[in-house]
């Protein structure tokens, strides 16, 4: 139920989101390998890498719920565990500056046995139940949108679990459930198999009253990365020389013949303009890196809200199906 990343930029407990850039001027370790890296230079004592952060797979934690239950019992199956974990990660990842966070998404299930609508209500409540833990612990929602959703496991979900058990009339259930009968009809002849049903009552329909916690990564951030470059052992102090208050020459070498010195010449402002120019040159870069990973950001954001109204469209359809067909069984009943 868990995908686990060990880099993420998140301050403020689980989602104060950063902006499209994040610097950290201690000592860090190289970036992970799912990153690009855009160049490397120096900045006085930093060497200064700029990195594009690749896509990451998205981070979740979920819990169990008892049979028309939306209140959390930390105790139930594995949540002790989970939410051990979920702790875990938030204390971790507060320092990672190479890892932004673009949604959290928090998601009430519940199993379809039962009253279709209060089967709704019950997974709506779950997450909302979770996010309530979620806030108490972390000021969820103090810091980042959080979009809440509820489903109801069709039977069609069971059927893999189904296929990989031992249940009794485990084939006969399979034909159910591949069926196109009504969710009530299919549920009513479950139930006349008693056998098949204590199977599923027990070992399968309550792995799906749970709800979910979802973090969703941005991809193609551009990120900073200042490393503080070691410092050389300090020379020994030279000896002074014959024209020391006389002339500004510089100690370069010394020999058993004498002293080499070398005087300074008329390079040095062309050096330090050379210098700003570059890094001019890196700001304006840097800026040009932000505004298109921001612009990436708001497409994908655009292509995903389409995603999920056609989603959201394609579900009231099917429910009005599925409605329809119930009642046409109760006429012909």
């Amino acid at each position: 139920m868990k995908t686990f990343v060990t880099t993420f930029s998140l301050t403020l407990a689980l989602c104060a989101a950063a902006g499209a850039t994040a610097q950290s001027k201690s000592t860090a370790a190289a970036p992970a390998p799912d990153t690009v890296m855009l160049s490397e230079t120096t900045d006085g004592d930093y060497l200064v890498r700029r990195f594009v952060v690749q896509r990451l797979d998205d981070t979740s934690f979920s819990v169990l719920y008892r049979i028309d239950s939306a209140r959390l019992v930390s105790t139930l199956g594995h949540n002790a565990q989970e939410l051990a974990e979920l702790d875990s990660f938030v204390s971790g990842i507060r320092n990672d500056t190479l890892r932004q966070l673009r949604s959290v998404v928090i998601t009430g299930y519940a199993s379809p046995d039962g009253p279709m609508k209060f089967n709704r209500t019950l997974a709506l409540q779950r997450a909302q139940d979770l996010k309530g833990y979620a806030d108490a612990k972390y000021g969820l929602s103090q810091h980042c949108v959080v979009t809440v959703n509820s489903v109801v496991e069709p039977w069609s979900a069971c059927r893999a679990l189904v296929a990989a058990s031992q249940m009794p009339d485990r084939q006969a259930v399979l034909d159910l459930l591949d069926s196109k009968l009504s969710d009530a009809a299919l549920e009513a002849k479950l139930k006349a198999m008693p056998a098949a049903w204590n199977y599923l009552r027990h070992n399968i329909l309550p792995t799906m009253r749970r709800a979910t916690i979802t973090v969703v990564y941005r991809d193609g951030n551009v990120v900073v990365q200042r490393t503080m470059l070691p410092k050389a052992a300090p020379e020994p102090a030279p000896a002074a020389n014959a024209c020391a208050g006389k002339c500004p020459c510089e100690v370069i070498d010394r020999s058993i013949t004498g002293i080499i010195v070398e005087m300074p010449g008329e390079d040095a402002g062309q050096e330090r303009r050379q210098l700003r120019r570059e890094v001019r040159g890196e700001v304006r870069d840097l800026r040009h890196d932000v505004r298109v990973a921001d612009k990436i950001g708001k497409e994908q954001a655009r292509a995903a809200k389409r995603i999920a109204r056609k989603e959201a469209k394609a579900a009231r359809k099917a429910e009005k199906a599925a409605v329809r067909s119930a009642r046409e069984l109760e006429k012909m009943r």
